[in-house]
């Protein structure tokens, strides 16, 4: 049946009678299907391309055939810009069969809520913090008022998932659901995601629906690109200009600072010219929008606050000043246009530097060719845990610190985090007076009500921190919000302070430090306020672009125009006989050395932390290259060919905190040292990056690592016991090792080998092993009924060899607590399909409250007699060559899985029954 006729009757008629539609996209169809057939839903569609209806649709219909009472379904945006623009489209969808939508943040006036909560409407559209609001404040019974919550839809969802207002969202999602008591649908709308089945994984939290994968054949994209050189931003402003002039135009910068020069510098070229950035006031950002909107000669300077928010469907162009960081930000970018029938999406770069034209052709390259960057939710986020411990202490008035995690546990961001890492942040926030303990229940202590409490409720439902800003007033009108440090730092005798926002120029008149105001008038001219923030840090899939343009002449020659194909040409000249396919060249020079990497400024970051540790000597890094002065070429090679034998947790940890500028979460102050240490070096640093870095690279010809090519366990030398025992019942001291021939992994022909063995197997035993509360997969360990292979994922690199034998359901692939395999492979792409879950096995067979519960060492000691020692599971998997008692836990853990099936099986515990086929 054709997705159509599956809605109501009513919305049926509506959507041919009122919209006039006789048909849907194919977008619009499978969502429709997947909902209506009650799957959680991930829906992938390029900008304007329907997703919006996809979602709604089957939606309203599932309100009207179920009798769904209010508040039954949410909507959630990233930004309130983006709700004011849906809500008129959403309302008169709904309105069309009698239902009703109200749309809640900041900007909506108190009456109007206290409304809402008397006659609540059936969808409501609201913001993460917005929705916190409710549920912790005492004016709303946010148990009554989401008593009959069924469906949430999250629009733009991979803006979500990979950051902290994500990992908020997650968890207030498992919060409903707790206090509901009911499965809620899911459904994420986006258009740029590399890996869907993660962001999958992210939504589904504690849900038990099905998932759903939406995402219709594609034709390729149409698409006008070009990319120009200037010499500078007046250059660039005066041809800006004139490719404007008379057009609708978006112009993207990479920082605010950037926006206001362009802006400025655009006065005069006859184009109204708007600015459009975060530290501009909410007054003039809507103003800009709304004038932009009904303008033709128009063009708003923006950072990437023009990414989402208002529908600019008759926009004519995009112009970008130098390149964005990232494939999915300039294809948001780019899908601004091209939305009005015979027109193109397109976008015009004018490059300001060589570097900034060589990411630009790099961008353009992958968007070309399919590709965009996965987004990677954070799956151990202590800091917005320890927010939500304060939320709900809010939310219920009090709660015992062993009741908090099942309101929360199931959220992804917290799936990585063990149950002594919680007891662990309790204790510290009642060590620091941020929480108060008595009778069994946790409030807030002393020092948690100064920085978090009630008197500052927005400090707490706003999980974002900043460095500490002044408001910017010109009467009683707000300009917006410049970083106090640039105030402080100004010199009283040089005369007033001069500074240019929202494109136009003040002078401070007075400053009201208490209030944090400054009062300021008209200027004829002022200096651009810099705003601190991290230096720009590109992935490393981009710098390897970057460096097979290098390599390799494409089709870049028709978006070049003259100066940009000869500066390109002097860039390739430059590097010309250096750079080699798979090498990371170390370069002499007459002050220093120049090791160029190509492997993103997150990894950089960390390898010349560890360089200088070994080297004793200050490395610099970029994101293509590390320099350091006054060391002589052969010190550098030796320092280089030592990095493979370093702890790279603790370099990491060291150099998080010693280049974290400030906090980078309002919540630090909660979290033991080590958290914070782990907050850092996840936010600054690639250490999983890094270590696939140094297992495969390269330097003048011969490797950083040595790599055990088809090393095979028996030809481990054992020096000792090994620490893994196997003592059978009855038998005590028996030792045991793996029974299997066991091979060791490590390059993409051997991959391809084994994934050929693996396809004719019935059955196999699947285990990884991870960083320790992260979720970063160092070996993945297969099993058959004669071999066990121990897969290195950082020396073979590239995984899809094997990606349709996990993905598939044959061979059946047997796992202990399959769902985190399922998560750490999701994050690489791969969905797991044909599982059985000895975990889920073991509780249907015994129960769910079996004396001893169900992890595998008891799981082992009660269905096959034998003591499990797992001691090896908590050691460093990054390291290489492994130990023997690593190799030998790792073929074992895998091995004993077989013997488990085969114990359910015998017991009638059918492959389905074992939970997850």
């Amino acid at each position: 049946m054709a997705g159509l006729e599956r809605l109501h009757p009513h919305l049926q008629h509506a959507i041919i009678h009122d919209l006039g539609w006789r048909s849907l996209r194919p977008v619009q169809e499978l969502t429709i299907d997947a909902i209506l057939d009650g799957c959680n839903a991930v829906v992938l569609a390029p900008t304007a391309g329907g997703k919006t209806e996809a979602s709604i649709f089957p939606v309203l219909s599932r309100i009207l055939t179920e009798d769904l009472k209010p508040v039954c379904a949410l909507y959630v945006c990233p930004i309130r810009a983006l709700l004011n623009n849906q809500e008129e489209r959403l309302s008169s969808y709904a309105r069309m069969v009698g239902l009703e939508v109200f749309k809640w943040h900041g900007d909506v006036s108190d009456s109007k809520k206290k409304k809402f909560r008397e006659t609540p409407a059936h969808i409501l559209m609201t913001t993460p913090e917005s929705l916190e609001v409710m549920m912790i404040s005492e004016r709303t019974d946010a148990k009554s008022l989401f008593s009959g919550l069924s469906a949430v839809i999250i629009d733009e969802v991979h803006a979500f998932a990979a950051d902290d207002r994500g990992a908020h969202l997650a968890s207030l999602l498992e919060r409903l659901v707790a206090m509901t008591g009911r499965d809620i649908q899911r459904i994420g709308l986006s258009a740029t995601v590399g890996n869907p089945h993660v962001i999958g994984e992210w939504l589904q939290g504690s849900s038990k629906r099905p998932f759903r994968l939406v995402d219709p054949p594609k034709a390729k994209a149409q698409r006008d690109l070009r990319l120009d050189l200037c010499v500078d931003i007046s250059e660039a402003a005066k041809a800006i200009g004139q490719v404007a002039r008379g057009k609708k135009s978006l112009v993207f910068v990479e920082s605010r600072s950037k926006a206001e020069k362009v802006a400025h510098a655009l006065a005069g070229t006859g184009v109204e010219v708007f600015i459009h950035h975060s530290s501009v006031s909410r007054a003039d950002r809507t103003l800009a929008e709304e004038q932009f909107a009904k303008g033709q000669n128009t063009a708003i300077v923006c950072t990437s606050t023009m990414e989402l928010g208002i529908d600019v469907g008759d926009l004519d162009q995009v112009i970008q000043v130098d390149a964005p960081a990232s494939v999915a930000s300039f294809l948001q970018r780019l899908g601004r246009t091209g939305r009005r029938a015979n027109t193109r999406a397109n976008c015009t770069f004018f490059c300001l530097s060589s570097e900034s034209l060589l990411q630009s052709v790099a961008l353009l390259r992958l968007a070309e060719a399919g590709w965009v960057e996965d987004v990677t939710p954070a799956a151990h986020a202590m800091h917005v845990l320890a927010h939500q411990v304060m939320a709900l202490i809010l939310q219920e008035g009090g709660i015992s610190r062993h009741t908090l995690m099942p309101w929360v546990e199931a959220a992804y961001p917290f799936s990585s985090v063990r149950p002594e890492r919680v007891q662990e942040l309790v204790d510290t926030m009642l060590e620091r007076e941020i929480l108060y303990e008595a009778d069994g229940l946790l409030s807030l202590g002393q020092r948690g009500e100064k920085l978090y409490g009630r008197k500052n409720f927005f400090e707490l439902y706003a999980v974002f921190t900043a460095p500490p800003v002044m408001r910017v007033q010109h009467g009683k009108e707000d300009v917006g919000y410049i970083q106090a440090l640039f105030v402080s730092m100004h010199d009283a005798s040089a005369g007033p302070l001069c500074f240019r926002l929202s494109g136009r120029a003040w002078e401070v008149g007075q400053i009201d430090y208490g209030k944090g105001v400054l009062h300021v008038r008209p200027a004829d001219y002022g200096r651009v306020p810099s705003w601190l923030g991290l230096p720009g840090v590109l992935s490393n899939a981009l710098c390897q672009g970057m460096l097979d343009v290098l390599l390799h002449e494409k089709q870049e020659g028709a978006w070049l125009s003259k100066a940009a194909a000869a500066e390109l040409a002097v860039v390739r000249d430059s590097y010309d006989g250096l750079l080699e396919e798979g090498t990371a060249p170390l370069e002499d020079h007459p002050d220093g050395v120049q090791w160029h990497t190509f492997a993103g400024g997150a990894v950089n970051r960390l390898l010349a932390a560890g360089l200088e540790q070994k080297s004793g000597k200050k490395w610099v890094a970029g994101n293509l290259s590390l320099r350091c002065k006054d060391i002589a070429f052969s010190a550098a090679d030796d320092a280089i060919r030592s990095l493979a034998d370093l702890n790279w947790e603790r370099v990491a940890a060291g150099a998080a905190r010693e280049m974290a500028r400030g906090m980078l979460s309002k919540f630090q102050p909660c979290l033991p040292e080590e958290a914070e240490d782990r907050l850092l070096s996840e936010r600054l640093l690639d250490q999983a990056g890094t270590l696939r870095f140094l297992a495969n690279v390269r330097v003048n010809g011969s490797r950083v690592a040595a790599r055990p090519t088809g090393m095979r366990l028996a030809d481990v030398e054992v020096t000792g016991p090994l620490p893994l025992e196997l003592t059978l019942r009855g038998l005590p001291g028996v030792a045991a090792a793996p029974k299997n021939d066991v091979q060791w992994v490590d390059t993409l022909a051997a991959l391809r080998a084994v994934s050929e063995e693996l396809r004719a197997a019935e059955v196999v035993g699947l285990d990884v092993e991870t960083a320790l509360d992260f979720g970063t997969l160092y070996l993945l360990q297969i099993a058959t009924r004669t071999r066990t292979f121990l897969i290195d994922p950082l020396a073979v690199g590239d995984l899809q060899p094997i990606v349709d034998v996990l993905s598939g359901p044959t061979p059946l692939k047997v796992i202990h607590n399959a769902r985190f395999e399922r998560r750490v492979l999701a994050a690489l792409g791969i969905a797991l399909d044909g599982v059985f879950d000895t975990l889920a096995a073991s509780r249907r067979a015994r129960g769910t409250d079996a004396l001893g519960g169900h992890s595998l060492a008891m799981v082992c000691e009660r269905e096959l007699g034998i003591v499990l020692d797992k001691s090896s599971q908590t050691s460093n998997w990054s390291r290489r060559p492994l130990e023997a008692d690593q190799l030998s836990y790792a073929a074992l853990d895998a091995e004993i899985l077989l013997a488990l099936y085969d114990r359910f099986k015998d017991a009638g515990v059918a492959p389905g029954a074992g939970g997850g086929n």
